[in-house]
């Protein structure tokens, strides 16, 4: 689904399938040419979008949870469905996710909550605009853990606000409860926006693993014009879920907490040149004392972009950038190890417009890595495998008729894959084996949208392989693995009437096959073990919204997948059963400042999420079933 930008809107949207263009209109003069080039760029890529109404409706609570089954692209693993779960794992399975970027700002990744309860919490769902799933390698433009693409979230901004208010309340029959309220203003210099939420959870061994949950967290964006030319945003989130599970029947609380803090200013040069600078800070923490598990992630970045936008001639228009990041990442684990990764990087983004129809885009980064790992206090040996990588695309889209465009192009993205230390032992630092290699992926795609009068129809193919994918071989050490995976994706949104709208995304995994250092395969076999990745056969998802009267709007969401196959090590098949999921809602606007809300979540009362091997029970792992929401929503 495609996405645009909208006027502000009230604390709880109607649940919006309309197409929307991301594109400029809504920033600040000094950011008009950023925003220029850096949408150019993605004029040639994939990508689709979701927007917070849809998120808010979905599950306010975990918005991972309602991004997967909304869009296109997210691979859906057997036992990860449920509420309380969501991957980000992109088109690849060499890798365990994708990085995310909130505002466009550098993309980190942090540690989330384990053991049970409601994960993806960070941002309070009444706070966004949109998240976008760019698909592709995307090393270019945001560096590390960019194999298969990146989730992008937009936070809504206080420019056009004035004297805006909201709060938004939600029950459910799984004895929860939830507050989520905004403000935000705006004068000629100065805007912000402000959101905060909680959770309350009394789950009492309902799902069987869990006994409550609390989230609470704020944002906070604040932007501030010193002229035309120069534009500051100081960008503020605190999040804290505490959660207490039910383990071998007894009670452990899991302690969770992450912070961003980002600061940026844009200045225009000229009507053609501008610059952007910036600071970004992550902090994430979990606390699992009953496991003796204490994570952290932590990540600091400076950047600085130089932005370029001219007609060269009557025909031709240049978009371009150049700008640089330094980049320390710090992962601590369980007291043991205390990891440092600095990363510099140098890129340029380039597009060339020929008679405001074919695009042609070039794009560069190269980046040094630094590694200084400490297991148990003790510095250990550099093992990098490589201390420089070059990522690249070069991308062309063309409409060769009005309404019919083509689009190709071939990306490559990188992860630093940090996660193998601990999680393999200390096989990272076998001399013996792969050492820290950098996993390094390319994507070749071709894709094509038709548009027509009443919606789109958008196909894309693609082929992406993954080169040094950690897996733990024999001999306490790690072996360097090749993972290729093809695969078709089709969107479309046709409405059929001025009041019913109807999406779909369809997303069929052609092929997926790993290959050892040896050359010899290793079927679907990847990070250890002797199991195979499962494999879906297909993923589709259908929403549709009803506007019944002008106040009464309905909306439903069903998700499908026939079933999984993972290919072993010794080239065994295991198939595990595929699961379909239903949600349906409703809204009421009373009046203009005040709606009422109802939701059924997962209708046909689906607990095993695709986690039952054929053949064997069923395994519900203690999911939830059906859970009714009522809510509302009033704007002030």
């Amino acid at each position: 689904m495609t996405l645009g930008l909208a006027a502000p809107a009230m604390a709880a949207e109607t649940y919006n399938l309309d197409p929307v263009v991301v594109e400029g209109g809504g920033v600040h003069s000094s950011q008009e040419t950023r925003d220029a080039v850096e949408n150019a760029f993605q004029g040639t890529r994939s990508g689709s979008y979701v927007d917070g109404s849809v998120i808010q409706n979905l599950n306010g609570v975990n918005s991972g949870d309602a991004l997967r089954y909304s869009t296109l692209g997210i691979i859906n693993e057997p036992g990860t469905g449920n509420r309380f779960g969501g991957g980000s794992k992109i088109r690849t399975f060499g890798d365990w996710g994708a990085s995310r970027s909130i505002d466009g700002l550098p993309a980190f990744k942090a540690a989330d909550e384990e053991g049970g309860g409601y994960t993806n919490t960070l941002i309070p769902s009444i706070a966004i605009d949109r998240i976008g799933v760019l698909r592709g390698g995307r090393g270019v433009g945001y560096g590390d853990g960019t194999d298969g693409g990146i989730i992008e979230t937009q936070i809504k901004s206080g420019r056009g606000y004035k004297d805006h208010a909201a709060i938004s309340l939600d029950a459910s029959s799984a004895m929860e409860a939830m507050t989520q309220a905004e403000a935000a203003d705006s004068g000629e210099k100065w805007d912000y926006y402000v959101a905060g939420k909680w959770l309350g959870a009394a789950y009492n061994g309902d799902p069987d693993n869990l006994d409550g949950q609390q989230v609470r967290g704020g944002l906070a964006k604040f932007g501030y014009n010193l002229s035309d030319d120069t534009r500051f945003e100081l960008l503020g989130i605190t999040n804290r879920s505490d959660t207490d599970i039910i383990r071998s029947g007894n009670e452990e609380p899991i302690r969770t907490s992450a912070n961003v803090l980002a600061l940026t200013a844009d200045h225009k040069l000229t009507d053609k040149t501008s610059i952007r600078a910036g600071f970004f800070h992550n902090d994430s923490h979990t606390l699992w004392n009953a496991r003796a598990r204490d994570r952290e992630i932590n990540n600091n970045v400076l950047f600085g972009d130089y932005y370029y936008d001219t007609p060269i001639n009557s025909v031709v228009r240049y978009l371009g950038s150049v700008g640089g990041e330094v980049r320390r990442t710090e992962y601590l684990r369980d007291n043991q190890w205390d990891a440092n990764f600095t990363d510099f990087s140098l890129k340029s983004q380039n597009t060339f417009t020929f008679h405001d129809n074919l695009a042609l885009t070039a794009g560069l980064r190269h980046t040094f890595f630094e590694n200084d790992i400490k297991l148990n206090g003790v510095e250990q040996a550099d093992n990098l495998a490589d201390d420089q990588l070059t990522s690249y695309e070069l991308g062309i889209a063309y409409s060769v008729l009005e309404d019919t465009r083509l689009r190709a192009s071939v990306a490559s993205g990188y992860n630093r894959f940090y996660e193998k230390y601990g999680n393999f032992g200390s096989d990272a630092l076998n001399p013996n084996g792969a050492g820290d290699e950098i996993v390094d992926s390319l994507t070749y795609e071709i894709g094509v949208r038709q548009s027509f009068e009443r919606g789109y129809l958008d196909v894309a193919l693609y082929d992406t392989e993954q080169d040094g994918v950690p897996r733990r071989g024999t001999g306490a050490l790690i072996e360097s693995m090749t993972v290729k995976q093809r695969g078709l994706e089709v969107e479309a949104l046709f409405r059929a009437t001025k009041d019913l709208t109807v999406t779909a995304n369809f997303m069929k995994l052609l092929d997926v096959e790993s290959t050892r250092p040896d050359g010899s395969s290793a079927g679907g076999n990847i990070f250890f073990g002797t199991n195979g990745v499962s494999v879906p056969d297909y993923q589709l998802g259908v929403q549709a919204t009803y506007a019944l009267t002008q106040d009464v709007n309905l909306w439903g969401l069903v998700y499908h997948t026939a079933g999984y196959e993972a290919e072993n090590l010794d080239g065994s098949i295991t198939e595990r059963e595929g699961f379909t999921k239903l949600d349906i809602g409703a809204s009421w606007w009373v009046k203009p400042s005040w709606a009422l809300r109802a939701r059924v979540e997962n209708v046909f009362d689906e607990r095993t999420f695709g986690s039952t091997i054929v053949g064997t029970s069923a395994n519900d792992g203690g999911n939830l079933g059906t859970v009714f929401w009522i809510g509302t929503d009033y704007t002030f």
